[in-house]
């Protein structure tokens, strides 16, 4: 199996932290999968607490700077 077949897709989303309103990106699983809308934690990457995001899809990398 070759190393492109290997690396796994992901979708690019924003969110917005709640506190300090800084939008972030984070990498999801692409849909199809039996995921269903959940909350999930994010570290802000500016302001360093912890907020919720409700995303169809589990969180596979990020937050990332926008």
């Amino acid at each position: 199996m070759s190393q492109t077949q290997l690396k796994q897709s992901y979708v690019a989303l924003t969110i917005t932290c709640d506190h300090c309103r800084k939008e972030q990106v984070v990498h999801v699983r692409p849909g199809g999968g039996f995921w269903s809308t959940a909350h999930q934690s994010v570290l802000c990457l500016s302001c360093g607490k912890y907020f919720c995001v409700m995303l169809p899809e589990a969180i596979i990398g990020g937050p990332f700077r926008r």
